[in-house]
């Protein structure tokens, strides 16, 4: 017994203490999986605008599909008449490249369904294409990375919850996702420079899209130069859609402290050349195909911006005064009597909730978490860079989408479609989904509508417009 004593008291002063730290192996970098946690930072996290605060998300759910969105796309449509976008003896051949929007992110992540009812495929079955083939996730992964869904709170601000269900899987060990085999004709990324990453160009801070891309290493050779050698090869295409700008311009409203004119994100390269200049563009652009270019909107007209809306706290409080910190602690500070705008953040969320009618809304800020009225204007696409992409349509010959007008319209309210669908732009109406930034499968047929017109009445094509009301009840869209 005394032995038995004798070493319990051994093992007991032989315990590690906090002065002793544990050894740290050296590890490979670990992308968590949609699988993870709905509190774990991961790369499925980033597209979605909340995402970089796990506090909002509420919990894990499982969902089913919803939309019939299969049986949307198995109904046949009057024949297209293509106008001049085609030479005689040739057939349709569509690629698509973008962002988040092209590659069919909704409600803050990539679903099968929300690939499904991507207006880039809503538009190759309005034109009749049979051979426009989406990346989709397959069948038993039907939710994709995963996606965030609103919990109505008593307060109207937004909270989610994340479904987390049929998800694909980050192969062990690699920061890659199972291969995608079969045709692709939608390149497009979730943040964006799809077509630079085609061209042989790296990037450091890109390993949600070098995760993406990963799904298509028997269709193109990523990060090689060659890469966009072998897709021209292997796709005679001949109608392209390009929606390139409107991620980065969001990137940088997120993380840009002090937005000037100067700045990449915004009109910067532009600025200096006073023209267009991406050559992985031009390149796409190589045999002078037809196609679509997208304007790029205000990001005061989503959803995303107006959570917290400024012009509501106006009205409610007694007095507005915010600071930032623009070089040293609250030396910067907001003109209430000047548009002005808030990032969407966790501390702001807290900010407003405890806020109460009648009070003084006072706080301090950083930088990047607020857009005073000089920022706003000079991240105003209006500025410059629309009009850019506006005159270098004109050089290339393709018909200009106008995201900037429509999300203009729709964020002023009373947007009507053509057959009198009233579209709601505002936290819970049914242009947007749930992440505020993407639009909702009624969001993507508007769009894909906007899409027709433009290609309608530049090249003399007509294409049958979707019927907005009949695919809401056919789809089984919900407001």
């Amino acid at each position: 017994m005394k032995k038995l004593l004798l070493l319990v008291a051994l093992i007991a002063c032989n315990q590690p203490t906090p002065k002793w730290p544990d050894p740290k192996p050296i590890e490979p970098v670990y992308i968590p999986t949609a699988e993870d946690s709905a509190r774990t930072r991961g790369p499925f996290m980033r597209i979605h605008p909340m995402g970089q605060y796990p506090e909002m998300i509420h919990d894990n759910l499982e969902r089913q599909p919803a939309l019939k969105i299969e049986e949307w796309l198995s109904t046949t449509v009057p024949l297209a008449d293509f106008g001049r976008i085609l030479k005689p003896g040739q057939e349709m051949e569509m690629v698509a490249f973008g962002g988040g929007l092209t590659a069919g992110v909704m409600n803050g992540g990539i679903t099968r369904e929300s690939q499904q009812s991507n207006y880039t495929n809503l538009l190759a079955h309005q034109m009749g294409i049979k051979n426009f083939a989406m990346p989709l996730f397959e069948k038993e992964h039907y939710n994709g990375t995963g996606y965030y869904v609103y919990r109505h709170t008593d307060n109207g601000y937004p909270q989610w919850d994340r479904v987390v269900n049929n998800t694909v899987s980050v192969l062990l060990g690699t920061p890659t996702m199972p291969e995608y085999q079969g045709k692709i004709s939608n390149f497009a990324l979730p943040d964006g420079s799809a077509e630079r990453f085609m061209m042989g160009n790296d990037c450091v801070n890109c390993d949600l899209n070098k995760l993406f891309l990963s799904r298509f290493k028997h269709y193109l050779r990523p990060y090689l130069s060659e890469a966009f050698d072998e897709i021209k090869s292997e796709i005679p295409y001949n109608f392209v859609v390009i929606e390139e700008f409107f991620d980065r311009w969001m990137y940088g409203i997120q993380a840009v402290g002090r937005v000037g004119l100067w700045d990449y994100c915004f009109n910067g390269s532009i600025m200096n050349t006073g023209k267009i200049t991406d050559s992985a563009i031009n390149n796409i652009l190589n045999k002078g195909q037809k196609g679509v270019i997208f304007t790029i909107p205000r990001f005061q007209d989503l959803a995303y911006m107006n959570w917290y809306s400024t012009e509501e706290l106006k009205k409610r409080a007694s007095e507005v005064h915010i600071t930032f910190n623009k070089n040293n602690m609250g030396d910067g500070l907001v003109n209430s009597a000047k548009p002005f705008s808030l990032i969407p953040t966790a501390k702001l969320h807290s900010l407003f909730e405890r806020f109460k009618d009648g009070d003084a809304f006072m706080a301090n800020l950083e930088d990047k978490e607020v857009l005073d009225s000089g920022e706003c204007y000079m991240s105003d696409p209006a500025l410059y860079y629309n009009h850019k992409i506006r005159e270098y349509a004109v050089k290339k010959d393709l018909a200009v989408v106008d995201l900037f007008d429509l999300y203009q319209r729709i964020h002023k309210g009373g947007y009507v479609t053509d057959d009198g669908v009233l579209v709601d732009g505002t936290l819970y109406g049914n242009f947007f989904s749930s992440d505020g930034t993407y639009p909702s499968p009624l969001g993507q047929a508007i769009i894909t509508n906007e899409v027709i017109k433009a290609v309608n009445q530049h090249y003399g094509a007509k294409i049958p417009l979707v019927d907005i009301v009949g695919f809401a009840k056919s789809v089984e869209v919900k407001k």
